[in-house]
Formats: structure tokens, C-alpha cells, sequence
């Protein structure tokens, strides 16, 4: 921890990812924490930008749309060069956020230490963050807060909704009649997937012995389609297919849900982030860096069953684990849910 550093103009570049989304939103409510009278930007695309485009905290956000062509990138870096900041932070190790962190104006630069930095950012950064061990991806954001000397923050994320969403989330879960379980049913990579048979047995198993209204949760693309028809094929009664585009739709419908299952994918953040209690399924991807930040209880990990407990925590992956999740681990991993959190969500921090 170093001396808390005098700062009015503040602006954040982390501009892609869902997941790193909602870690980086944990981010700035803790630095809104420590700098209330702030001006707070953040750069981010466009994706990202419809997930936190309603938080208060913000005062300012430059979306951009990474595929703009160099019309979008030019209007970018001016609105980016227009004004002189007295921090700007950049967790994200990419090309672009090290061009765009050279860009800016400002004195003080703080970026990842030499180790975790790739893509040139840590010669576009002037301070950097003390090496740590690898950690959980949100505990890494978190190290900013705690270089800029911000003590007894909070860990919250704190998703905004309109009151015309939250009308439309009334009226989508109105027909249900009873609790709804959510199943996200794929991720940016098919290796973190977990099988549609799978799947099937435990949606069967959650509607006709624990009455809840199985929901399948996704984005529109033809592969998650694909996927959703073929768990439909296997299910005796035709669960709810929620296969959207807009991603605050999304959250609303994460949001609806008793409980949620999930592989490592985006949706996970979110719905962890919204207190919903989430089952997370990982044997791919270590959990311990990317798994779900809260409700730990609830975690399936087949990806630490050879790993020492002390082991370094590493980004190496493991072809083939989720085929090691078996449906009877996911529906006792529901039951515990529904006896732990027997009132939906929670949002205390002590409470997760």
C-alpha cells in the first residue's frame, strides 16, 4: 500500500470481457469509496458500456465500438486526449489498452507489475502494482484500490435497472407460476462447456422433483441455439429458452432466478455480482482464478482434484474436465443452495 494519491480526474481503461466487466465495476465503487468528490471516467466498448451504462458512480464513459473501423478510433483518441487526468489506471493487459493508456494525458499511470504485463503496457504505464502470487482475477483488480491506499472499501458491484426493465423482468417472469432455476448453457469457448445430456438430467430432475421452472439462459448465436434444441430434445417437459441478444435482458433474467448454473463464462460474473446463488461447473479453467467471487459453497470444481491445496494458482488449462461433472454433483450442489440461501439473494458481502 502506498500514500493515497491526491487525484479530481480519475479515468479507468478496461474496455472489454463481461466478466472483467463486472470485476472492474467492484473496482470503481471501491475508488469511488476512497475519492467521493472525484470525476470518474471509463473507457470501454460498447458491449460492456450497455452492462454499466445506469451506474451512478460514473460520471463520464467513452464507449467505443472496436470494430468502428479508424473513423471510431480517431473520434476515440480525441475524446480520450480532450481532457488531462490526474490518474489514470489500466487493468487490462492488451495492444489496445497500452495505446490507449500511452495516449492519455495524465501524470500518474498505473498499470500491472512487469510480470503480468503483456502487450507493451508496462512500458505505457509509469507506476505499477507490487508482484504479487497469481489470484482470483477480482482479487487482482482489487490490488489497485489497495496501491492507491483506499482502506475498509466495501466489495460490491451494486447492477442499476430502470424502472421499465424492471416492468419488462415482471412481465417475462409473470407466466412462471413457480421459483425459476437459471442454466447458462455455454461460454466464449467450447472446452468450458458442460455436456447437454447433463444438463437434461438435472433440468428434469429440478421440474419434476424440486418444482422449480427450469430457464435456459444464453446468448443468440447458432451455436448456442444448437445447444439449447439438443438439452430441449433430452427433457421430457420443453424448459424456457431465453436466448438473448441485448445483454441487460440478460442480467434481468439472471437477476429472476432462485438459483443459477453456470460453466466459466460472463453470465457467472453477473449473476454472482447480482447475489443470485450460483453453481458454478469447472474442470477446465482454474476456479481459484476465475471461478465464481462469491458463493464458494456452491462451487463444482473438477479442475483442483490433482492439485495440491497450496499449488500456485496458474492460467494453464485442462482439456476434457468438465466431462468429469456428473449430473448427481450438480442437482446435490442445487439442493445445498436452496437450504443455504433460502431467501434468494443476498448482497452483504458477510453474507456470500
Amino acid at each position: 500500500m502506498t500514500a493515497k494519491i491526491n487525484a479530481k480526474q480519475i479515468c479507468l481503461i478496461r474496455t472489454s470481457a463481461i466478466g472483467d466487466t463486472v470485476h472492474a465495476l467492484a473496482l470503481v465503487n471501491a475508488l469511488r469509496h476512497g475519492y467521493p468528490d472525484a470525476m470518474l471516467t471509463w473507457v470501454l466498448q460498447t458491449l460492456p458500456f450497455e452492462m454499466v451504462k445506469h451506474q451512478p458512480v460514473v460520471d463520464r464513459f467513452i464507449p467505443f465500438d472496436r470494430n468502428g473501423g479508424l473513423t471510431e478510433w480517431f473520434y476515440l483518441i480525441r475524446q480520450l486526449r480532450r481532457q488531462r487526468f490526474d490518474l489514470v489506471i489500466a487493468p487490462q493487459a492488451s495492444a489496445k489498452v497500452s495505446l490507449l493508456t500511452f495516449l492519455s494525458r495524465a501524470k500518474i499511470k498505473i498499470g500491472f507489475d512487469w510480470q503480468r504485463s503483456r502487450e507493451l503496457l508496462y512500458a505505457a504505464t509509469n507506476r505499477h502494482i507490487p508482484i504479487q502470487p497469481m489470484r482470483h482475477v477480482q482479487e487482482q483488480f482489487l490490488e489497485f484500490v489497495d496501491y492507491l491506499g483506499i482502506e475498509n472499501y466495501p466489495v460490491r458491484w451494486d447492477f442499476q435497472f430502470t424502472e421499465t426493465e424492471r416492468r419488462w423482468q415482471q412481465n417475462f417472469f409473470s407466466g412462471s407460476g413457480r421459483a425459476v432455476i437459471g442454466f447458462v448453457i455455454a461460454s466464449s469457448q467450447p472446452e468450458k462447456d458442460w455436456m447437454p445430456e447433463g444438463y437434461a438430467r438435472v433440468i428434469d430432475h429440478v421440474d419434476t422433483k424440486l418444482n422449480l421452472q427450469p430457464i435456459l439462459i444464453g446468448g443468440p448465436s447458432s451455436r448456442e441455439k444448437k445447444i439449447a434444441d439438443k438439452i430441449c430434445s433430452l427433457c421430457k417437459n420443453r424448459p424456457m429458452t431465453a436466448l438473448e441478444k441485448p445483454i441487460r435482458r440478460t442480467m434481468l433474467q439472471l437477476d429472476g432466478c432462485r438459483l443459477v448454473v453456470a460453466p466459466d463464462t460472463g453470465p457467472l460474473h453477473i449473476a454472482v455480482a447480482l447475489g443470485v446463488p450460483t453453481i458454478g461447473l469447472y474442470g477446465y479453467s482454474n476456479p481459484k482464478r476465475c471461478g465464481p467471487y462469491r458463493f464458494r459453497d456452491l462451487l463444482i470444481d473438477e479442475y483442483n482434484t490433482d492439485e495440491a491445496r497450496d499449488a500456485p494458482i496458474t492460467r494453464k488449462t485442462k482439456p476434457c474436465r468438465m466431462a468429469n461433472i456428473l449430473p448427481e454433483m450438480v442437482i446435490e450442489k442445487i439442493k445445498t443452495g436452496l437450504a443455504a440461501y433460502p431467501n434468494g439473494h443476498f448482497l452483504d458481502k458477510e453474507s456470500l
